[in-house]
């Protein structure tokens, strides 16, 4: 299970741990946003910082329904205590979990001042 909090600003966020090709990894605070269909998002010094390898440029439509060409990396996480392939999409500003790394999972959250979230498998 994955614990996390909603801060000041109103969002949940959860500690996520990224690794890098090696045997380094990062704690970063991420956000958990539901209009968003991947994986997770980093932005460009983290991706440096862990030396991912781009594996392709992606279109995508923004929140305000632009299109966007983004570099897409291919990455590794530890989620529910399991390393997990996940896809990387380099964006600005503050990494961001979407749909496709809550699938299968429960995600519940206390709507109030540092209110508590938490990620888990879906019972069977």
């Amino acid at each position: 299970m994955t614990s996390g909090w909603i801060n000041r600003d109103r969002e949940l966020v959860v500690p996520l741990t990224v690794l890098d090709g090696d045997t380094a990894s990062l704690v970063l605070e991420c956000v958990v946003d539901t209009g968003f269909s991947g994986d997770l998002t980093l932005p460009p010094s983290v991706i440096q910082h862990l030396r991912l390898q781009r594996a392709e440029t992606i279109t995508v439509i923004t929140a305000n329904e632009a299109s966007a060409r983004l570099n897409a990396y291919r990455g590794a996480i530890l989620w529910q205590g399991q390393r997990r392939a996940v896809r990387i999409i380099e964006a600005e500003g503050t990494p961001l979990i979407g749909i496709g790394l809550l699938w299968d999972n429960l995600l519940t959250a206390a709507i109030t001042d540092n209110g508590a979230v938490t990620i888990g498998p879906l019972a069977p």
